[in-house]
Formats: structure tokens, sequence, C-alpha cells
């Protein structure tokens, strides 16, 4: 009975011991969100309806749903901005990345101070992708161009120009409002 004893508490040891080791080596999960944003901004088809975000170790992805993502107008331009915000000390985001909305449009990334542009456009990895089919707008920066802050939390605004007299203009839950603050993964 004690060799029994022994060997069943031999085994639970070595079980646990398996297990503290793996979750030791665990690889650390994005953190994510997800949130509705009213319809607020009708006269547009690109009024926002959802923001997710995720950010991990090798970069920051937000997918951006709009009530109706059409890739080709016969109106006026539309536009989305990604303002990503890595510093609670400075006042507005650090960065910036903007795209139109339609078929063959061009996205560009740049620095932001004090809510402005400064600087030369950035060459490190980012990527907008138009996904019409799920009326979705995926935004993508490598940790490269943001920094690897341990933090970070993003704002959205469209602009919608289809009649000039009247923009539209839509930010995510209100004039530059932001998501919670993300830890990185």
């Amino acid at each position: 009975m004690a060799t029994r004893t022994f060997r069943t508490t031999t085994r639970l040891a070595a079980a646990s011991l398996l297990a503290g080791i793996a979750l030791l080596g665990a690889p650390a999960y994005a953190e994510s969100m997800s949130a509705k944003d009213p319809a607020d901004a009708t006269a547009s088809l690109y009024d926002l309806r959802r923001v997710s975000a995720n950010y991990k170790d090798a970069k920051l992805v937000v997918d951006v749903k709009v009530t109706d993502l059409v890739t080709e107008s016969d109106g006026g331009p539309a536009s989305m901005s990604l303002f990503v915000d890595t510093d609670r000390s400075k006042v507005g985001p650090e960065l910036r990345l903007g795209t139109g909305l339609q078929t063959g449009t061009d996205w560009q990334l740049t620095r932001m101070k004090k809510w402005r542009a400064v600087g030369e456009p950035l060459t490190c990895g980012h990527k907008v992708k138009l996904v019409p089919d799920q009326d979705k707008v995926r935004f993508r920066i490598n940790t490269g161009c943001l920094g690897k802050p341990d933090e970070l939390r993003v704002g959205v605004k469209m602009v919608d120009l289809w009649d000039g007299s009247h923009p539209v203009s839509d930010w995510f839950k209100g004039v530059r409002s932001w998501t919670r603050w993300l830890d990185r993964g």
C-alpha cells in the first residue's frame, strides 16, 4: 500500500510539475476589444458600426465595420483614419493611418503631434484592406512602426464628401474618442 501511495504521489507531483512548466511556456495572448457604434451618420453609406482591435507582439490589427462598403462611387470621395495613441503623457495620437474607401485607393501612415501630421509618410510595415463583402476595412500596423509600447488605444474617424456642401463626419464613440487601453500580448 505504501508503494502504491508513493507512486500515486510521485505521478501527481510529476503531472503538477509538467502542468506548471506548460503554463510558464504558454504563449502570450493579444488583448482584444470590440465595441459597437450607434447609427449616427445615416446620411453616409460608411456610417461606423463596430470597431474591433487586437494588439499583440507582432502587430496591431483593427477591423472597422461600416453600414455599406461600396468600392466604387459616382459621388464624392470618402475616407477613414485610424488614430493610434501610444503615450498617455502626450496630447493626441502618435500615429495616423489614413485611407480612401474606394477601389484603387492608397493609404498613408504618418506620425502625429497634437492631432497634426508631422514629417514624411512612414515606410515601416502597415497595410489597409477593403473587404466589401463584409462591409469592413482592416488596418494593420506592425510593431516596427508602433515602437512596441506596453499599451495603446485607437480612435477612428470617417469623412464622406458625397455631397461636398454637407460633408458627413463620424467618429467612433464621439469626436476624438478612444477605445480602452489595450495591453501588448
